[in-house]
């Protein structure tokens, strides 16, 4: 029996023509629902979550319940028709090895052309602390300085909000570990030989649970990367490569032992004798848990800095009161 007389045959084989030669290696970004990412990472579907997270919705939400990823076994996809059309044509314009394939080069292209706009990031250090507060007021923000740490060798002044840490301790008190209240923000200033504040990189919390990077130049303006010696880090694919990472760094990993000196010289947390509190450290295993994708010790010093108080007499705060119940 003939399915299809010659003339229908000669149609199909013209409507079917094209698909044949489309094969999914070239799949049109601009119009496909399904594009599939091959960031050939360790941990592809964090990755895709964090970042696409942040395009779903301001406040960053689940990129899959979006709808703008799908996440089938171990392949990833993206839906280009779920981003706003100005960050759909950057993804396009991004796509410039293997058509319809976005591998990671391509990938982390897009994201820096789309980052900053899409996070709502402030464009000046001025925004950022008209929206957060003056993170150099010691009554409302705790803060410790680092010598000799991995990103820089500038000395880092670093700053998190009393209230939001109070909550990520109560939080880990509840057995969750620190985690931070949404919106918060941590501050790192990088100084120079005078104490002049040379670049500012900080971290604020999203809705999802990840966090948001970004550097502000000493222009006071967003910029795409660290510029202290011992080499430039881009914001935010290598921030959050260390930060989404398990690797551990000096000094914070041999505290409360001091750390061993670096290639650029002493490393340091710089801090009392009396907040180098053994039990603390023990308590949150902040760095080496990598809790909540902090690399820093601020619950752990705070906590410190509460118990030294208390055993010099000093009168803590009722809401530190709260903290420190049942030791």
């Amino acid at each position: 029996m003939r399915l299809f007389s010659r003339p229908g045959v000669l149609a199909l084989a013209v409507l079917l023509a094209p698909l044949a030669a489309c094969g999914e290696g070239e799949i049109d970004v601009a119009t496909a629902e399904r594009v599939p990412l091959d960031l050939d990472k360790r941990d592809a579907e964090r990755l895709a979550r964090y970042y696409l997270g942040g395009l779903a919705a301001v406040e960053g939400a689940d990129p899959v319940e979006a709808g703008l990823l799908e996440v089938d076994g171990s392949d990833l996809y993206v839906n280009p028709q779920r981003l706003r059309p100005e960050v759909r044509a950057a993804l396009v314009a991004a796509d410039t090895g293997s058509p319809g394939r976005i591998d990671w080069d391509e990938f982390t292209a897009f994201v820096e052309a789309t980052y900053a706009t899409a996070r709502a990031l402030p464009p000046t250090i001025d925004g950022l602390r008209a929206a957060h507060g003056d993170w150099h007021d010691d009554a409302t923000w705790f803060g410790y300085d680092v010598e000799g740490s991995a990103m820089t060798r500038a000395r880092r002044h670093l700053r998190v909000p009393v209230a939001a840490l109070r909550e990520a301790i109560a939080a880990a008190a509840a057995g969750s570990g620190p985690v931070y209240p949404a919106g918060t923000l941590i501050v790192g200033e990088h100084l120079g030989a005078d104490g002049a504040v040379l670049e500012t990189t900080i971290k604020r919390r999203r809705a999802d649970g990840f966090w948001d990077f970004a550097v502000y130049g000493p222009d006071g303006r967003l910029a795409e990367a660290t510029a202290t010696p011992p080499r430039p880090l881009r914001a935010p694919v290598q921030c959050a490569g260390c930060h989404l990472g398990q690797r551990q760094f000096e000094p914070e990993r041999s505290f409360p032992a001091p750390s061993p000196d670096g290639p650029a010289g002493p490393r340091a947390v710089v801090v009392p004798d009396a907040w180098r509190d053994a039990d603390a450290t023990a308590r949150f295993r902040e760095h080496a848990a990598r809790t909540d994708g902090v690399l820093g010790l601020y619950a752990t010093l705070y906590v410190a800095r509460l118990r030294a108080d208390r055993a010099a007499g000093l009168a803590l705060a009722p809401e530190d009161v709260l903290l420190l119940r049942g030791e």
